[in-house]
């Protein structure tokens, strides 16, 4: 994970849910003015924590063996802007898992107003050391996980 799109990881069960947040800050590197508007997070980024979230939901269910290469998706919505300030709340749920593949649905909102949803989304479980230090990733877990919200 290069670009690190999760800041939180609040709660998970293994192989069923997680949830996470994306916090934008007002110096966010990738915001966006479109035609004059306000800035805002690009739908490609907000993409791309809802998948991070589901990622580390394959990681933590491996105890740190596998993660997932998105090999598909069946629709993705969005229905508002990630605005600088605002945290994205979000919630992966597992659909099916299997070993070949694990099927993901998710949303994300910010202060109760739906921003994205998205469902269908496939991973292909391969071996985590392949593309990533898993002693790195614990670190990182250790510092992003706050069940107290």
């Amino acid at each position: 994970m290069k670009f690190r799109l999760v800041d939180r990881i609040l709660a998970w069960q293994p192989r069923q849910m997680i949830q996470g947040v994306k916090a934008v800050s007002f110096e966010e590197y990738e915001l966006r003015r479109r035609l004059g508007d306000e800035p805002c997070l690009p739908e490609s980024l907000i993409m791309e924590s809802l998948f991070q979230l589901g990622n580390w939901l394959l990681i933590l269910s491996s105890d740190f063996h596998q993660m997932g290469l998105i090999v598909r998706f069946e629709e993705v919505r969005f229905s508002g802007r990630l605005r600088p300030g605002r945290q994205l709340r979000m919630h992966a749920r597992v659909r099916s898992w299997r070993d070949d593949g694990v099927v993901f649905d998710g949303n994300g909102s910010a202060e109760g107003e739906e921003i994205v949803a998205g469902r269908g989304c496939l991973a292909a479980p391969v071996p985590l050391a392949d593309y990533a230090n898993p002693a790195d990733l614990r670190v990182l877990f250790a510092e992003i996980h706050r069940p107290d919200g």
